[in-house]
């Protein structure tokens, strides 16, 4: 069994010396730091810790905001992949966010459950008012570059003879968007 800990700043000018400080004190013998966004899923330090991590051992965290910033299901697909380890976590800051205990589990499991509902009804209520714009004629993605008069006078060039390129430069466009015009 084995204490790690994980410590991770946002950006190259920030320190990890508190959070090191606050893990080293809780007692872990090897710490995983790295300077990377919270967002980016694919951080390697991070990677390398769930990589590493065995049953009976223990991770533990400054904070749940350390470990991921994508929101509670994505902090708890981290976890789960802790646990799925056998290995059990900490956070030094939330500590309803312990499994080292079972009132702790009990708990995590809960909100586990309440992110998974939340996320549920969020894709929802996002399905239900996309399909409801849309029946109000709503258009949804990028607007195009080109209006329809500029479209027809670009389709119009291009059967002249004239070069794609020549027509994007005209246009103050790519060459994949008077292309696209074609396909169409």
């Amino acid at each position: 069994m084995a204490i790690l800990g994980y410590a991770r700043v946002s950006t190259q000018g920030q320190v990890l010396d508190i959070q090191e400080l606050q893990l080293r004190a809780a007692g872990c013998a090897r710490i995983y730091s790295e300077k990377q966004s919270g967002v980016n899923d694919q951080r390697p330090v991070l990677r390398r810790l769930l990589h590493d991590v065995q049953s009976g051992d223990i991770v533990i965290f400054a904070a749940l905001d350390r470990l991921t910033r994508g929101g509670p299901y994505k902090t708890l697909q981290v976890l789960q992949q802790i646990t799925s380890r056998g290995a059990t976590y900490k956070s030094l800051a939330e500590p309803w966010a312990d499994t080292t205990n079972d009132l702790g589990e009990v708990i995590v499991a809960l909100v586990g459950y309440i992110a998974r509902k939340t996320r549920e009804d969020i894709i929802r209520r996002t399905t239900a008012g996309r399909e409801r714009a849309l029946a109000q004629g709503v258009k949804f993605g990028r607007k195009p570059k080109l209006g329809p008069v500029e479209r027809l006078e670009a389709l119009t060039r291009l059967q002249q003879g004239e070069s794609p390129m020549s027509i994007a430069l005209a246009f103050k466009v790519s060459r994949t968007t008077i292309s696209r015009l074609i396909d169409k």
